[in-house]
């Protein structure tokens, strides 16, 4: 009997450490307090202390949120911040994010104005330029109702060469 438990209980530990190794290593925006943060969001390529953004490719961002009040417009407030200071992505920042929601229960588009404490999945597909420079940054990912933000998050990054196939195109 006893090594029933010790097999279900490191199956469980495994299970556990699995699911959690696919966490987006984020932090709440200065100032901000969202609940269940880390396991609402998931960007695609991320590794467990930070996301490699290779030029020439893109970056997939998905994320479930709730929001509080009625949304009548949701805006992307996205860039990068190098050496303190914060750099637009180019074609996602200042665009509008109704586009891009949909009913968590339903997977049906979302179109805005959308409703308070209803779930919805924000999903958004943007490309890392080849002008983008080699380095290490933090990127601040934001949706927001005029001044205010419905969520907001940052990410640790990178931003790695683009490979030898996407150099030549």
């Amino acid at each position: 009997m006893n090594k029933l438990y010790i097999t279900v209980a490191v199956l469980l530990a495994i299970t556990i450490f699995a699911v959690r190794s696919d966490e987006t290593p984020s932090q709440q925006c200065p100032g901000q307090d969202f609940d269940n943060l880390r396991e609402r969001i998931q960007v695609l390529p991320c590794g467990k202390s930070q996301c490699k953004l290779r030029k020439g490719t893109n970056t997939t961002v998905v994320f479930k949120f709730k929001p509080k009040n009625v949304v009548n417009e949701l805006t992307n407030d996205v860039y990068a911040i190098i050496g303190g200071l914060p750099l637009p992505f180019i074609g996602v920042a200042g665009m509008s994010a109704c586009t891009q929601i949909k009913h968590a229960d339903t997977g049906e588009p979302a179109p805005c104005p959308l409703e308070p404490n209803k779930e919805y999945v924000y999903t958004n597909i943007f490309p890392i330029l080849n002008l983008y420079p080699q380095v290490p940054l933090r990127v601040h990912w934001a949706l927001n109702d005029g001044n205010t933000d419905v969520l907001c998050f940052e990410v640790p990054a990178v931003i790695t060469a683009a490979s030898k196939k996407n150099q030549a195109s």
